[in-house]
Formats: C-alpha cells, structure tokens, sequence
C-alpha cells in the first residue's frame, strides 16, 4: 500500500464508514475506490481526492497529513524530502543578518599573546578556545583562513563570523565533502547550502570548494585528525568528535600543512562564486553572466517588480546615485549589461515568481525595496514606473516572459534575497542589505536539480497566479496607481 493509501484507511475507519457508504458519498465507483484504497491503483485526480476527504470530515490538520502523503506517493520520499529542504533553505534567508553580529568593544585588542604548542588539547571548551585564539589572531593580523572542515561545524564557522567587519582583511578558504547520492534523505548536499548561505553572508571573503566523497573519509594522514585549521602562524589539527586537537607553531610544520591543505584544495571544485556588488564586479560579472548563459529555462524568484532588464541607460543615469565610487563606470557597466540581459533573456523563455505585495509597493511608490537604498538617488517616478510596467506587459505578449504573482504569506524570500536558476546551468543567490549587495554563484548539479524542481512545482501550484491573471493584474495596479 502507498502511503496515501494507508492514511485514508486509516481515517476511513476512524469514521467508522465502509467502501460502499464512501464510494456512495463521493460519487466514485466502488471498485475504484477499492483500487485507491489498496494501494493497486494510484489516486491522482485531485477532485476525487478532495470529494473523499470531504466525506470523512477531516480537520485542517487531517488535510494536511493527506495532502503530504499525497504529494509522497506522486514523487516519491527522497523527492519529498528534498522539496521540504529547499523550502527550508529559502525560510531561513528571512532572519539571515541576524548572524552576522559585530564582536564586543575591544575584543580583538584582548589576548592576542601568540600561542604556544600545548601537544594535544583535551576537552572541548579548551579546543573550542583554541579555534578562537586562532581566528582573532588571522584577523587582527590579515591573511587566510584555510579549513577543511563540513559546515556544521558551527563554532569553528561562526568564531569567524562574529569578527563582523574586522574581518574584511582575511580569507575564508574552506574545502567540504558533498555526497555523490547527497546521502540517504537526498539532503546532505543541501543542508550544506543552508549553512554556506549564512556563513557567506557573514564572512567578507569567502571561498567554499567541494569534493565528493563521504564525511567519515578523509585524505592520509587526515584520518585521525580529520578537521585542519591553518594560517599563516598557526596549524591546527581537530579530532573527529571535536573534544581534542593539536596546535603546531613551528614554521616547517605549518608550512607543511599548508600544503596538505593545498594538495586537498586542488583536488576540489568552487562551490559557490561570490563577490560584493559596490566595488564594480558585480556589473562586470553580470555582463559575462549575460553573454554566455543560456536562458531557455529559467526561473527567477524576485520579491519586487523584476524589471533590471528593462532599464535603459536613461533610466540608470536618472536614478543611480551619482555618489556611489565609480559612479560614471558603474553607469556604463549596467547599461552594457541590462541590454546584453534583455537580448539574452529575449531568446529564452523566462518564469519570474512576484511577491504581489511588494509589486504593488513598488507601483504605488517607486520604491526599490530589494535593493539597497544607497544604490538609488530618489525614487522612480510616476512616469517611468509606467513604462516599466509596460515593457514588461509586452515582454509578456511576446511570449518569453512569465509572471507569477505568488501572496506575500506564501512567497519563499524575503526581499533583500532574489534567486535566478538556469536548468542544469547556474543556481544564482542575489543578497542585499544596508550597503551591501552580494551575489552567490552555485555550479554543483545536485543542488541546481533541486532547487529547480521545488520553484517548477511551486510555480504550478494552484494558489499561484499565471500569466493572464497576473498581467491583469499589473493593468490594474497601472490604472489605480499610475493614472496620468
């Protein structure tokens, strides 16, 4: 029996009813019923399904056991499970900054005496002070930070996070496993993006690369001691429950295993490309970006009214603001790459998940709200919000550009994230918050199929606005809002 079939037996006898009294009710014939019951004949019609559990009288909670088992038998568990993670990833971006805390006054002025070899370290408060002492020491004085440790390793990761804008000067350069069957839920790979996500935010300079392989192997000598720290000064060797672990000072040592680590490195892949939008990259990124990829099936999750590819130099110079560094080259960086985006965008086939809510915002106001408010000199005017909306209306009936317009209760990001996914090609993460404004490049397959299945079956939910619906709805913010 399938799951589903297994849940409404077990309220069909909760209720006390038989098949022929719910066959009866429902309208469905006996012998199918029977069928769906049995698990030998799978129920998709979704009408008979919603028929039954209407006769059974079940609780909201009831529909949504139903609903889940439903969606388990369609897919299967492991496809399930993979849904909820992605979900679950996207949520967590909501509280995101809240992670990236400024370190107490004067913290990086107390004991920063350099550390002495202590042989082994035992006991995990004083390796955890250790990890520390090593962190604020790469920080006070600049450098990189190499690790080979899984991200949930959460006080290693977040001792550096906690730096806050101290850490500006050092880099992060961490190697991790990814499983090749991303484990046995389908999740390992994700749950490492859902923590990636946080530290990449929270950590200026941040490099991850991946191998595949499985956590409880580990390269030579690495088997005893799997977790290696190094810097410039300092070498540290972690056990693998994390309770003891050995600092090496001496330069020939450290060197050394710098160059285990380098050796590791090189057998890796960069998990995620990453850069900061103010000092001119991102512009310069995104026009490579625009010319290279191909956008024939594309989903983009923006909170906002997504129209960047609609801007025209005219529109840029108006309202960038014109004391951002480099504002001329900014200009022209932006003007190169919204129209190289278009042209690209134009040849593909693009699905744009809005949050209703702040598309309207936006219309009523000309307000940006998922972009930095130092990035833009005023609002947008009444004006050129309405040729915008009309760009993207006849984007719309030219058939490449699809709008569903999704309710801020069931939107998956806040509106300082955007989110753009090319089929197998690129999983992109746009972050902007105060000043900064950072993009997040992920190349490994896994995480793309996932991330891509989970928004494809969110944009066909039945609770979504489609294409007709939602350029009505644009006409009809147009009229009530931008009414010349």
């Amino acid at each position: 029996m399938s799951v589903l079939s297994q849940k409404l037996c077990y309220f069909l006898e909760q209720r006390g009813l038989n098949v022929a009294e719910l066959s009866r009710r429902c309208q469905i014939e006996r012998s199918t019923l029977y069928q769906y019951l049995k698990g030998k004949r799978p129920l998709q019609n979704t009408a008979q399904l919603g028929a039954i559990m209407s006769e059974l009288h079940l609780t909201p909670d009831e529909r949504a056991e139903i609903m889940k088992a439903y969606e388990i038998t369609q897919i299967g568990l492991r496809n399930y499970n993979r849904r909820c993670k992605v979900r679950e990833i996207l949520n967590s971006l909501l509280t995101i900054e809240e992670g990236t805390a400024a370190p107490p006054e004067n913290e990086h002025e107390a004991d920063l005496t350099p550390l002495e070899d202590h042989g082994l370290i035992c006991g995990e408060l004083d390796v955890n002070r250790t990890i520390h002492k090593v962190v604020r020491d790469t920080v006070a004085h600049g450098g990189e930070l190499k690790l080979l440790a899984q991200p949930d390793y959460a006080v290693l990761m977040e001792s550096l996070t906690l730096m806050g804008s101290e850490s500006m000067n050092t880099k992060v350069t961490q190697v991790i496993c990814m499983e090749a069957d991303s484990g046995q839920d389908g999740c390992s790979n994700l749950e490492n993006v859902y923590r990636i996500l946080r530290y990449g935010v929270g950590i200026y300079h941040y490099e991850p690369r991946y191998y595949y392989g499985k956590a409880s192997e580990h390269f030579g000598i690495m088997n005893v001691m799997p977790y290696l720290m190094v810097t410039e000064h300092y070498a540290l060797q972690i056990s693998s429950d994390r309770k003891a672990a050995i600092l090496h000072s001496e330069p020939e040592l450290v060197a050394y295993f710098g160059n285990v680590f380098e050796r590791i490195c090189k057998q890796s892949e960069p998990l995620i490309v990453s850069m900061d939008g103010f000092r001119g990259q991102q512009a310069q990124w995104a026009l490579r970006y625009a010319k290279t990829m191909d956008f024939s099936h594309t989903i983009e999750v923006c909170s906002g009214l997504c129209s960047v590819q609609f801007w025209d130099e005219r529109l840029i110079r108006t309202y960038m603001n014109p004391s951002l560094p480099g504002y001329e080259a900014i200009v022209q960086g932006y003007t190169a790459y919204t129209s190289a985006l278009y042209e690209a965008k134009r040849r593909g086939e693009i699905t744009v998940l809005m949050n209703a809510s702040f598309a309207e915002e936006f219309i009523k106001t000309g307000i940006f709200r998922e972009y930095p408010e130092v990035f833009f000199a005023k609002p947008v005017s009444q004006r050129d919000r309405r040729e915008l909306v009309e760009r993207i209306l006849t984007a719309m009936d030219e058939g490449w550009y699809h709008i569903r317009m999704i309710s801020a209760e069931d939107f998956p990001l806040s509106y300082r994230w955007e989110l753009v996914i090319q089929r197998g090609l690129s999983l992109i993460f746009q972050y902007s918050f105060y000043n900064q404004f950072r993009v997040f490049q992920f190349l490994e397959s896994d995480i793309m199929d996932a991330v891509y299945d989970f928004l494809e079956h969110l944009a066909s939910a039945q609770n979504i606005l489609g294409d007709e619906q939602s350029a009505a709805l644009l006409r009809k913010w147009e009229k009530e809002h931008l009414a010349e």
